[in-house]
């Protein structure tokens, strides 16, 4: 059993991929700021003699706030970092053919050739734009699902996935 195709990895597929990679860090980070602005900012309103109930609903209001600017600024940053790469010609759209059989994961691009062997693989996922292998902080595999022509090709991917990456590394529908 083995999967070969031609996939076009776009500006919008690098970004997607780049959110993707970020969006585990992000989650923490976001927690993080919620819960220590939160209670920061209760114990500074409650030290100047507000009530704990509105000192706390102060905190609340501010950890949430705080969350989500760290969140969308990140997340613009991610964005325009990405076009900025593009606009100085250092990222461009590539076309890759990937082959997947019971070796590994075999990509050929005008950019070079590089294989990647099961057990290289840490991270196997499906999102609902793309399935993402990643073998390393830069090396990786990005099939945009919207490419892939029907059902039976992407289960085809899926049950290739199931049966070589490592157990407990894949997460695929």
């Amino acid at each position: 059993m083995s999967f070969s195709g031609k996939f076009t990895i776009t500006k919008r597929d690098n970004i997607q991929y780049n959110y993707f990679r970020m969006k585990r860090k992000l989650t923490g980070l976001a927690l993080m700021t919620f819960i220590l602005l939160g209670i920061l900012v209760t114990l500074i309103r409650y030290g100047q003699g507000i009530s704990v109930a509105n000192a706390g609903a102060v905190g609340l209001i501010a950890g949430v706030a705080g969350a989500a600017l760290m969140v969308g600024v990140n997340l613009v940053s991610a964005v325009l970092r990405v076009n900025n790469l593009y606009q100085q010609g250092k990222m461009s759209d590539f076309t890759v053919h990937y082959i997947i059989d019971k070796n590994g994961v075999h990509a050929k691009s005008e950019r070079g050739d590089t294989d990647f062997g099961w057990i290289q693989i840490y991270l196997a996922r499906e999102t609902r734009n793309a399935i993402y292998l990643v073998a390393g902080e830069s090396r990786a595999v990005v099939i945009p699902k919207g490419q892939i022509v029907n059902d039976g090709v992407l289960n085809a991917i899926r049950a290739l996935l199931k049966k070589y990456v490592v157990a407990g590394r894949a997460k695929v529908a």
